[in-house]
């Protein structure tokens, strides 16, 4: 009797699973993140040693590098004792990775915009595998370079990261993911050079392997595609292009990416950002 009245009840509102979605990226992109970041701090305590050994192997390569080392050691004034050389080889190491992510990150976002960030974040963990691997099966100091190398060109899952947080919905969400992003770097680059000092040189290749294909096999698993097909790039050479203004010192002292983006600013505020800018 009482299905009259049922039928004009206002119905729920229906239950909208799109913050539960978000959450989920939020925790997957933490863990994946927490993974990736404990296999590249390992070896910061390790690095040091890792130098060392390769000059008392006398290798070629190494011994060009540590003239070059010597010769801008000289140039900077620095002491001449060998714990300063090896920090400053480290440093310069460090340096050309960190370069060559200045490079590749535009150009991995471009391609995430277009293709979708799912499949780029994949690439760009497979690279990151592959450097470890290369790392972990040869003890030449060329191999510890060529790992380098591939590393530092595969290191985009960083920037990637941050563009899933952006293709959220809410910004509380957004603004969360932020959080769990940086909460992520503290808790490796704390955690990593802690467990790195009780590794052995020849153990935190393999064990930064593990960590990312773990890394790898989880993103695959339950990482989902966040920028829609409706909102990707038209065009990929778009996005090169684009990225071309990340990459120019002087286009960024410009503001040309800003002036260039879908929204440009208004007038008014492009000229206060040329007062700081050239």
């Amino acid at each position: 009797m009482g299905w009259a009245g049922d039928a004009g009840c206002t119905p729920r509102p229906p239950i909208r699973p799109r913050p539960a979605s978000e959450r989920r990226v939020i925790i997957v992109l933490f863990l994946g993140l927490l993974l990736d970041l404990l296999a590249f701090t390992l070896l910061l305590p390790l690095l040091p040693g890792l130098l060392e050994r390769h000059g008392r192997e006398q290798d070629p390569l190494y011994g060009s590098w540590q003239r070059g080392v010597d010769w801008f050691a000289s140039a900077i004034g620095m002491p001449a004792e060998k714990r300063y050389n090896s920090v400053l080889f480290g440093g310069l190491i460090g340096s050309a990775f960190s370069l060559l992510q200045f490079f590749s990150a535009p150009l991995t976002g471009a391609a995430s915009d277009y293709l979708g960030r799912r499949p780029v974040m994949m690439l760009s963990l497979t690279g990151l595998a592959i450097s470890y691997a290369v790392w972990a099966t040869s003890r030449s100091f060329k191999a510890f370079l060529a790992s380098r190398v591939i590393g530092g060109i595969s290191k985009g899952n960083v920037n990637l990261s941050t563009a899933i947080v952006a293709d959220l919905g809410s910004p509380p969400t957004r603004s969360q993911g932020m959080a769990v992003i940086g909460v992520a770097f503290s808790l490796a680059f704390t955690l990593g050079p802690m467990l790195g000092a009780f590794l052995s040189v020849e153990m935190v290749p393999w064990i930064s392997l593990l960590f990312a294909i773990s890394d790898m096999l989880f993103i695959f698993c339950f990482l989902p595609e966040t920028l829609p097909q409706e909102k990707r790039a038209s065009s990929v050479t778009l996005g090169f292009h684009t990225a071309a203004h990340l990459l120019s010192p002087l286009a960024l002292l410009r503001f040309a990416a800003v002036t260039h983006s879908q929204d440009p600013p208004a007038e008014h505020r492009l000229r206060n950002l040329r007062r700081l800018g050239l």
